[in-house]
């Protein structure tokens, strides 16, 4: 989604691929995923990527106290509880101060219009010259880690689980 609403924000869109990653690495924790993904991809893809991975679950919360009546998907109904519920006003206050707040909002209504079913996403090799473009921007270690077979495996495994 974000590859067509936002094709010059080239960290959004590598956020979008990789957000829910974290549900690969730890099966059920779904109130932890989105930090343990962004811990994971902080090395490979940089701050801002991992910034956004890490926001995407806040924004699911402060797009619940914001707009009540906003449908959720059936599995963001399920799991928004176990991630604190709808913010409070206050809270809600604090996310919107955030620099990537609105970003954040974005890639989590991407994240929503994603989850339709028969989208097409493109298969991994498209997404691979984000990937790297991303990866080279964050120096050698972004590419090592891009290269990297445990690397490769985790994305094609992100890629079968429905991403």
């Amino acid at each position: 989604m974000s590859r067509r609403s936002h094709p010059g924000d080239m960290e959004l869109r590598v956020a979008g691929l990789v957000h829910d990653l974290g549900h690969l690495l730890r099966p059920g924790d779904d109130a932890g995923h989105a930090d343990r993904a962004a811990d994971a991809v902080r090395p490979l893809l940089g701050a801002r990527v991992a910034r956004l991975v890490q926001l995407h679950a806040p924004a699911k919360r402060y797009l619940a106290a914001i707009a009540p009546g906003r449908p959720l998907s059936s599995q963001s109904e399920l799991t928004l509880g176990g991630q604190g519920g709808a913010m409070t006003p206050g809270e809600a206050a604090a996310f919107a101060r955030d620099p990537l707040a609105q970003a954040a909002v974005t890639l989590r209504e991407a994240d929503d219009a994603g989850k339709a079913v028969g989208l097409d996403a493109g298969v991994m090799e498209d997404w691979r010259p984000v990937l790297e473009l991303a990866a080279a921007a964050h120096g050698p270690v972004g590419d090592a880690l891009l290269g990297s077979p445990y690397t490769r495996l985790a994305l094609r495994s992100y890629q079968l689980a429905g991403a």
